[in-house]
């Protein structure tokens, strides 16, 4: 007859979303799993997002 075994139980720790002072650290993760060059096209994408803005709001 065949001993049967407990599973092991393993914690799985759950990194923390945000820091004491309120930062996200999500977004600190993901900007630095990307390249470089990479960080450099999603900063360049919201400098062109607030130009876009700023220049609909002198429009008006």
């Amino acid at each position: 007859m065949a001993s049967k075994r407990k599973p092991e139980t393993r914690k799985i720790e759950i990194p923390a979303t945000h820091s004491e002072d309120g930062v996200d650290l999500t977004l600190i993760r993901w900007m630095l799993s990307l390249t470089p060059v990479e960080r450099l096209q999603v900063l360049q994408r919201h400098i062109q997002s607030v130009e876009e803005v700023r220049a609909r709001n002198q429009q008006d």
